[in-house]
Formats: structure tokens, sequence, C-alpha cells
């Protein structure tokens, strides 16, 4: 995608001669005395160290920030860690292990009725095709229909999980009509291609590789618009109570790292390439599935109540009583301080 709107501007040149530049060194040092004796406000913010607990898949706009030096312009130092599912990040942070993670709705939804500290700050990102559903073609797997009575492997109550039981219901399938073999996330792939399970259900990476090992026995399914998946950022009351101001300044390095993939789409993929595993026009594919744009919006809680009534509907988890309320779980001060307009929760 070319970027050649973003050209280097000149400066205009200062006319006056002699003259001109006594008076210029005059009026300088009268704004820097100015400036050294009432701009408090513009200081370097306090250095910072926090730690955030991600998931795997490309989340653009922390990579952004981080490789663009976004974060540590806000006096943040940033230490992360990486785990397959949101699920394993949310609970790392409540754990105590990291002062910001990243998730999907299932597991907020699960710990929002059970963490009262539990905080959502904002979503990153979105998209409506983030989860797929990958057969094997050997196994007599062609179409979706074709999955009646196959093994297909998922994480349990996970966004790859919800998306498979609204790709089976959307093609007249039940839960019943097929076998749905629970597994932890690094088991899937061998579990796969070893013939054990006849199909998954799972997020980019993962069906990425599995499409890598399998090469033309993979069948891989889709449906775009069937759930659109917000990777949330969350945080806890004991941060925001205890280091005031560091949300603040972690969404503001978010909130530039998002006008650069809006500027400068060539560097962003050209960055996006040196840590995501596939053909540039497959990165290029995957960045152009999302849209980055950090908001709290109703779209987001509707979401996250309907992610907690097919949860209720599963039974398990303690889910028996009413749905937790979300925006109890909201905190949108932050985000009102960096972008106003980005909090759109209606009444």
């Amino acid at each position: 995608m070319p970027d050649s709107r973003w050209e280097k501007r000149e400066e205009p040149a200062i006319a006056g001669g002699q003259g001109g530049r006594q008076r210029l060194v005059f009026l300088l040092a009268a704004v820097s005395v100015l400036l050294l004796g009432g701009c408090k406000q513009q200081e370097a913010p306090t250095a910072a160290t926090v730690a955030l607990c991600r998931g795997t898949n490309l989340q653009l706009p922390l990579m952004v920030a981080e490789k663009q030096g976004f974060f540590s312009g806000q006096g943040l130092s940033v230490s992360v860690r990486e785990f397959i599912l949101g699920r394993d990040s949310l609970e790392a942070m409540l754990k105590g292990e990291c002062d910001f993670a990243t998730a999907g709705e299932p597991p907020v939804v699960e710990y929002a009725g059970k963490r009262d500290d539990l905080r959502i700050l904002g979503s990153l990102q979105s998209t409506d095709n983030m989860v797929r559903i990958l057969g094997r073609a050997d196994r007599g797997i062609g179409a979706p229909m074709d999955l009646r009575g196959k093994r297909i492997g998922t994480v349990k109550g996970t966004n790859a999980h919800y998306f498979l039981d609204l790709f089976l219901e959307k093609h007249g399938l039940a839960s019943g009509d097929v076998a749905i073999v629970f597994m932890k996330a690094d088991g899937l792939l061998a579990a796969l291609t070893s013939g054990r399970i006849d199909a998954i259900s799972m997020t980019h990476n993962v069906i990425a590789q599995a499409q890598q090992a399998l090469q033309d026995k993979a069948v891989l399914m889709e449906s775009r618009g069937l759930y659109r998946n917000y990777v949330m950022l969350l945080t806890t009351t004991g941060l925001l109570e205890k280091r005031p101001g560091v949300a603040v300044r972690f969404l503001r390095a978010v909130d530039q790292a998002e006008e650069f993939i809006r500027q400068k789409p060539a560097e962003t993929l050209a960055l996006a390439q040196s840590v995501q595993k596939g053909t540039p026009a497959e990165v290029k594919q995957l960045l152009e599935s999302y849209r980055y744009q950090l908001t709290l919006e109703h779209a987001l809680l509707m979401g996250l109540e309907d992610t907690a009534r097919w949860t209720m509907q599963q039974g398990g988890d303690g889910q028996g009583g009413p749905a937790p309320n979300f925006l109890k779980r909201i905190d949108s001060e932050p985000l009102r301080a960096v972008r106003p307009d980005g909090v759109r929760l209606g009444k």
C-alpha cells in the first residue's frame, strides 16, 4: 500500500539579517524563561514499569506502540508476556502477575461475575473473521454439512467454542450432531495432523499452522459477520486506585499507535511482517480483516451479553444465575481522558 502522501515538508527560512537574528535570540531567551518558570505540565511523565499479558494473535496497536516507542514516550517501560488464550492472559493478571491483559468476550464473561475488581478499559481492535474451522478433506469434509458425525477439536469456553456453536446452528446442525472434543490449545494441531480429530475450530495462528501442515488435505471454512470478536484491554481496580494515570498513559500510547496505523499503512505492514509469520499477502490480508478503533461502544456490551447467554446455556463454571452487569465492570474515565468520542455506550 503506497504511502507517498507522507512527505517531509521544508521549514520556512527566517528573514531579517543580523538585526533579525538578534531579535530572534532575545525572543528565544524570553520564551525559555517562561517555559522554565510556568509550564510544569509539559514536563516528561514520571517513569513507570508495567507488565502486559496478551494473546499470541497479532494485536497490532500494542505491537506498533512498542516498536514505535509510543509507550516509552509516555514514560512507560512495558514488559510483555504472551499466551495462546485470552483466558490465560486474564487469569495471569488477576493473579497479580500483570498490570494489564487482553482477552475476548468468553473469559471476560467468565470472570466478570467472579471478580469485583476486574475492569474493562476499552476495545483495541475487532474482527468478524477471527475464528475459523479447518477440516481434513481425507475425512470426507468439503462443506459445513460434512461436519455431521465428525470429531471437532476446540478449547472449551473460548471464542473458538462459541463460534463453533454459532457456525453449526447457521448450517442447520446442533452441537449433538458432531463430537466436540475439548482440548488444550497447544494440543490441537498435533491431534488434527495425527488424525485423532477430523477438524478444529480455532483462531488465526493455529489455523494457519494447520493449513501449512495439511497442505491440500486442509479445507478451510469461515463465516464473515457471524461473530464480531473484540480484543479488550483489561486491568484491575488495584492499578487504577494505586497508580492513577498509568492507564491513561497506556491508552494514550495505543491512541498514537492507532493514528500511525491509519496514516502509515506501508510502514505498519513492514512492522507486522517482522513479527507475524506468513507471506506479505497473507499478513496484509490479516491486517485488513481487523478494525483498529480504540472504543467503548454499545456493540461491545451487546456482544458480552450475547456471550453471557451462551455461557449460561452451556451449564457449568458456576454460571447459573443472571448475567453480570457489564457496565459495572467498565471504567470509561481513562478512555474519556484520551479520546472522549470513543466512549459510545448509550443509555
